[in-house]
């Protein structure tokens, strides 16, 4: 029980440690989006997403080893065995070195032609676009050897470190800014070689600071077949689903880029940066939960594993709700202030971009019990089957003369499928797992306040004809109003509730 308790308090201290990073990953990236939309201007931003996204359908592959990684030393920490956890960190360098190679070849040769042959480059801006697709592919490279490194922090809880990395990027992303403005050179080029410059700082720190702290992270050619063979395996599957996620997102580019324009893909990378940031928030508290839900499945702690699951979905709920409510009510206002004059449509894809994240983030704790458990297959067909045919029933109904309103509404149905094939996926690898505890202590009871608090915030805001500064704090207050009320009476057990009540007596009556 007091094990408990103080893993308890540990994924409570992360969790904080990384919402301050966040916050302020948050507050600097709103001012340098719009900082870099007014230096780079529509077309040029566009032109820097599209063409910087083709490198993005191959960093699959670095998505893939991390989450393996992560997964394989979270496993092995509580069993203690040293030198399986040198040869799983070791195995995973290597394949993340030869990745990074066949990585470089595919981008080199395929995404070079798809550069020059398939986007929609503004005139005279072939040679910027090149030089930008140029530096993307090294900072994609630094990310592959990053990837074992990173995983380690994460497997070792050392959420503190990770907290303060990430607060020294986004420092370095708020003096590119800056630089940008007054180096006597090409503003879209100088913007992508100071992005890479920065990925290769943040590599630089990663690496010293796990050689110095973690025994394991030693590097050796030699191979154990024992343990590369389920690590290959899962790394495998995990490769294959997030290759269909990198098809589907550049796809969707592409696809906007044909039927509509640069301007189009400016407005979809600004919906992508709110999803990505508010996300963020979010999956931060995963990273918190995540190697404290495999260490439970590798000591068959099942019961506990069940509870972080449940707790875990419904607190993301909350706080996704709670940061994507306002947007709902005062997207205009918000995007109006952030971007001055933003593209047209951007408004409306942040709106759908954040349904899609708040009905993944709910069921994102299962999923990680699934990556618990190692086998990874069956979610892995799934999700790539699901994701790669959005895009043709996406091209559909473009072709047939829709909005680009459409890849965005495909995308909340598949989410939503998807997300619920997961808890019987769970049940499947873990027989021990109750479906229906989840859905009756999480899924209904989350939805169900959601659908209060939007009615609650609605009314509030009917109050104000015109939007404005006011119309905006009272829909933000009472939101979160709503929600931290509501969440207390549908979402916490009985022994949270006993606890808030305690600290509150405490506090407010304490003579």
């Amino acid at each position: 029980m007091s094990e408990t308790i103080s893993s308890n308090k540990t994924i409570a201290k992360n969790t904080l440690l990384t919402y301050v990073r966040m916050l302020f990953n948050l507050v600097v990236s709103l001012y340098t989006s719009r900082v870099i939309l007014q230096v780079l201007g529509v077309d040029d931003l566009g032109t820097y997403q599209v063409v910087g996204g083709i490198v993005s359908i191959f960093t699959f592959i670095g998505g893939a080893m991390a989450g393996a990684t992560s997964r394989f030393l979270a496993y092995e920490i509580p069993l203690g065995n040293l030198e399986r956890l040198k040869k799983t960190f070791s195995a995973s360098l290597n394949v993340n070195i030869v990745s990074a190679f066949l990585f470089a070849l595919v981008a080199e040769t395929a995404g070079v032609w798809l550069v020059l042959n398939v986007l929609s480059i503004p005139p005279g801006r072939e040679g910027a676009a090149m030089i930008v697709y140029q530096f993307s592919i090294l900072s994609t490279v630094l990310t592959f050897i990053q990837t074992p490194y990173n995983a380690a922090l994460i497997a070792h809880e050392k959420i503190t470190v990770f907290a303060y990395i990430g607060i020294l990027d986004t420092l370095l992303k708020l003096l590119i800014c800056f630089l940008v403005v007054v180096l006597p050179m090409d503003k879209l080029v100088a913007y992508a070689i100071l992005i890479s410059l920065t990925g290769a700082i943040i590599q630089f720190i990663y690496w010293v600071y796990c050689k110095r702290h973690f025994k394991e992270c030693v590097f050796s050619w030699k191979i154990d077949k024992e343990i590369m063979k389920p690590l290959l395996t899962f790394s495998g599957w995990d490769l294959f689903n997030n290759f269909c996620f990198g098809i589907k997102q550049q796809g969707l580019n592409i696809l906007l880029n044909t039927f509509f324009s640069v301007a189009i893909n400016a407005a979809c990378g600004f919906s992508n940066t709110i999803y990505a940031t508010v996300r963020g928030f979010a999956n931060n508290f995963m990273i918190s939960v995540r190697p404290v839900i495999t260490k439970c499945y590798s000591i068959k702690d099942y019961g506990r594993m069940q509870e972080l699951i449940i707790d875990s979905s419904n607190f993301s709920f909350s706080l996704m709700l709670l940061l994507s409510m306002p947007f709902f009510f005062e997207g205009d206002f918000i995007v109006t202030l952030w971007l001055k004059n933003p593209p047209e449509w951007t408004v409306i894809f942040c709106q759908l971009q954040l349904a899609t994240c708040i009905i993944g983030v709910l069921y994102s704790p299962v999923y990680y019990g699934i990556v618990a458990t190692g086998r990874n297959k069956l979610y892995a067909i799934q999700d790539s089957i699901l994701m790669v045919l959005s895009l043709p029933i996406t091209y559909v109904f473009l072709k047939a003369g829709y909005s680009p309103l459409i890849p965005f509404i495909v995308l909340i149905v598949i989410e939503l499928i998807k997300s619920n094939l997961y808890v019987f996926i769970l049940k499947k690898n873990i027989p021990e797992y109750k479906i229906s505890n989840f859905y009756k202590k999480s899924a209904l009871p989350c939805f169900m306040m959601a659908l209060l608090c939007m009615s609650l915030t609605l009314l509030c805001s009917l109050l104000f004809k015109q939007s404005g500064w006011l119309r905006f704090i009272v829909v933000s207050l009472s939101s979160t109003f709503s929600i931290s009320i509501l969440s207390y009476y549908f979402l916490l057990n009985t022994h949270y509730k006993q606890k808030i009540r305690k600290k509150i007596r405490s506090i407010f009556f304490s003579n």
